[in-house]
């Protein structure tokens, strides 16, 4: 598999190598891809059945969003041939998040041979910051 550069095409690689459940009722969508930037856009659709008793998302929940972005970002910025199993995640927990519509934002700050240095942020619908990760990752080429 080559690299590829190009955003709209690279978009549909990384739609064709991510699945669209990351867990039983979590769906999302890579909206945008910046291949230059190794930035991804994801949106996640959160129901009721992510919620504590508080009415509010669940941490484990919370973090596989942030795992998602952190890893489409990477993929993304190796053109869609390498996959990044974190090595390390360091999760700040802002603000509760709340069922409905979050926005997930991945960077990669360094692509390396041997390791990758990632950021990711959820927002709400007005754009509030709920959560941040900072991660490390060992780039990894994903299986033919």
């Amino acid at each position: 598999m080559e690299p590829i550069e190009n955003d709209a095409q690279l978009l549909d690689r990384m739609r064709g190598l991510f699945p669209t459940d990351l867990s039983p009722g979590l769906d999302f969508e890579i909206v945008e891809v910046e291949h230059a930037a190794g930035r991804a856009e994801l949106r996640f659709e959160l129901p009721e059945e992510t919620s504590n008793q508080f009415g509010f998302v669940q941490g484990g929940t919370i973090a596989t969003m942030l795992d998602a972005c952190l890893g489409i970002a990477g993929a993304v910025k190796s053109g869609g041939v390498l996959a990044m199993p974190l090595i390390q995640m360091q999760i700040s927990f802002v603000k509760p998040v709340p069922v409905g519509i979050v926005s997930g934002t991945g960077s990669t700050t360094r692509l390396g041979r041997s390791v990758a240095f990632l950021e990711a942020t959820l927002t709400g619908q007005d754009g509030t910051v709920l959560a941040r990760a900072t991660a490390t990752a060992a780039p990894t080429p994903f299986p033919a």
